[in-house]
């Protein structure tokens, strides 16, 4: 489907710690069990939920590895695959009078 609509897929290194990184400070927990759904960051007491956390940090990944600042591609930490241009949106130009 992402071939379809013209996106990338970026893939984030498998140990890549999203769940462990707090989306706001930067600060990583040095573990974390499966079980812990929530926690607070000791950095900036940011209290988070795992999958959510996980998932802004997945985010950061995939803009930063796609465009960096000057516009060229990034150096994330991720994998890139390029897939085909998305198709265009058909509206029409003319008004109906």
């Amino acid at each position: 489907k992402t071939a379809l609509r013209g996106g990338r897929v970026v893939v984030a290194d498998r140990w890549y710690p999203s769940s462990r990184l707090c989306s706001c400070c930067g600060y990583k927990l040095d573990t974390m069990v499966l079980g812990m759904r929530q926690w607070s960051c000791p950095g900036c007491s940011t209290l988070h939920d795992r999958d959510v956390n996980a998932a802004i940090n997945l985010k950061k990944v995939a803009v930063s590895s796609t465009v960096a600042a000057c516009g060229g591609e990034g150096a994330g930490p991720a994998r890139e695959r390029g897939v085909k241009p998305a198709p265009m949106k058909q509206e029409s130009n003319s008004r109906q009078l």
